[in-house]
């Protein structure tokens, strides 16, 4: 069957400007990082790309879309043109680690922190959760993680 671009809100279960609005239609990319696609015009991309496009207009390249309420993956796939902002690599990366989407979640790195300064034994805290002795290594001598405040 072939589809229109405005057919990709078939799939979206939309709602207000401030919810999320669901993606029911088909998912794809890695299983640990699902994500919404849609097919038209011999393009099969993110459905949220689509949407941005019929609201926006094209996006620019070195551009793309940067979710505010961060559910633009599975389960929710949320298409809300109101949630999405266009940014670049840098930002992107930015506000990744800025809503700890990237790497361990700040109050885990403090965690485990506290578990050396207690004597835990790095093979103890890697093991309690379930991450290398390696990277407690790292976390513990700031070769990473080292924006994290130690509060």
């Amino acid at each position: 069957m072939k589809h229109e671009p405005t057919d990709v809100f078939r799939y979206i279960e939309m709602s207000s400007a401030d919810v999320c609005w669901r993606w029911t239609g088909t998912w794809g990319g890695r299983a640990a990082d699902r994500r919404p696609y849609f097919m038209s015009d011999h393009r099969r991309t993110m459905a949220y790309r689509w949407v941005w496009e019929l609201v926006n207009g094209p996006i620019p390249d070195g551009q793309m879309i940067l979710h505010s309420c961060d559910r633009g993956g599975y389960p929710i796939g949320c298409c809300n043109p109101h949630h999405m902002r266009l940014g670049g690599v840098v930002e992107n990366a930015a506000d990744m680690t800025a809503r700890q989407r990237h790497g361990l979640p700040h109050n885990v790195i403090r965690a485990i922190r506290r578990l050396i300064e207690e004597g835990k034994t790095q093979s103890e805290i890697a093991s309690l959760y379930g991450i290398s002795r390696e990277s407690v290594s790292a976390i513990a001598t700031e070769r990473v993680y080292r924006h994290v405040d130690k509060c």
